[in-house]
């Protein structure tokens, strides 16, 4: 052990921080990490809905395993929805019964793991409305379906 100048024996700096100390510094890092995460997986949906609505479609095909094989139902989906506005984030279905066209990735199994996101919206050809969108767990944004839900 090192002495100090008083005689007393010095302890390591890394011996002297106290164990409040780690715990108030990790804190504030592992609660941004989470965060940062939770933005990231909202922001999936709300990314998915925003280019359907604005017709970037072939971006949207993108996220799919298999854009070649989606891009043109995608882009009968977003002409038949015209202009769609009014795009948020729902925490619950927004219809008790509803009509779904659906577009999915080649192969998709009838029951399948996904984080899920509702968006409402609105369009101008059919009224209010709701997209389902299915992405693949731990992704970054990998889509394994997009549903678009209107009341019956």
């Amino acid at each position: 052990m090192a002495r100090s100048v008083s005689g007393r024996e010095r302890q390591p700096h890394f011996q002297q921080i106290k164990p409040m100390h780690i715990r108030y510094t990790l804190l504030p890092i592992f609660l941004l990490a989470t965060l940062s995460n939770a933005i990231a997986k909202e922001s999936c949906g709300i990314h998915a809905a925003g280019l359907l609505a604005s017709s970037k479609t072939k971006e949207l095909a993108t996220l799919f395993a298999n854009p070649s094989e989606v891009l043109g139902p995608l882009q009968r989906m977003a002409e038949s929805l015209g202009k769609v506005t009014g795009i948020q984030e729902a925490t619950t279905a927004r219809f008790a019964q509803h009509t779904r066209i659906s577009i999915q990735a080649k192969d998709l199994p009838d029951s399948y793991t996904y984080q899920g996101y509702w968006i409402n919206a609105h369009s101008e050809s059919i009224g209010p409305l709701q997209f389902h969108i299915a992405s693949a767990p731990e992704s970054d944004c990998r889509l394994l379906a997009l549903h678009v839900d209107t009341a019956k």
